[in-house]
């Protein structure tokens, strides 16, 4: 009797890949509003003229120029979960160089920079490289104080 279902081993059948990317990237581009989340979002105008300030959701969109990802938003407790799934999607971007662009993040604590370190870890032990773009102060700040655990971080020039 002929088994029903044949195993071709790992290979994806044409279009799965991308269909699985589009589905990982689409579990990755999850939104945070924080303990307020009834407030409507302010544009930064509104925000600062007197409106009550409301918490930017943490977002992860793959680059469209290169294998990366561009985050936006705060990393902070409240976003940890987010940043969490979106850099353990960034680590499995395929390629020798893996950009994460954080020209979009205004802050980043002492626990999301950590997160940082264990994605560079994590992509240095598969041989390759994660390339930090545009890091926020806060990341510069962390790292001063912290210079052996962050020395393995990589940030463009």
């Amino acid at each position: 009797m002929s088994p029903v279902h044949r195993s071709d081993g790992p290979v994806p059948p044409v279009g799965a890949q991308a269909l699985y990317d589009d589905v990982v990237w689409a579990d990755a581009v999850v939104r945070c509003s924080g303990e307020d989340a009834d407030l409507d979002l302010l544009s930064d105008a509104d925000a600062t003229s007197g409106g009550t300030r409301a918490r930017r959701p943490l977002t992860a969109r793959p680059l469209p120029d290169r294998p990366g990802a561009l985050l936006r938003g705060s990393c902070d407790l409240d976003t940890r979960p987010i940043l969490s799934a979106a850099l353990g999607v960034v680590t499995r971007i395929p390629g020798p160089v893996v950009h994460l662009d954080l020209s979009g993040v205004p802050f980043l604590d002492a626990a999301a920079v950590a997160a940082l370190v264990q994605a560079n870890a994590t992509v240095a032990g598969q041989g390759r490289r994660l390339v930090l773009h545009h890091p926020p102060y806060s990341l510069r700040k962390v790292v001063e104080m912290f210079p052996d655990e962050c020395a393995a971080l990589e940030v463009a020039a």
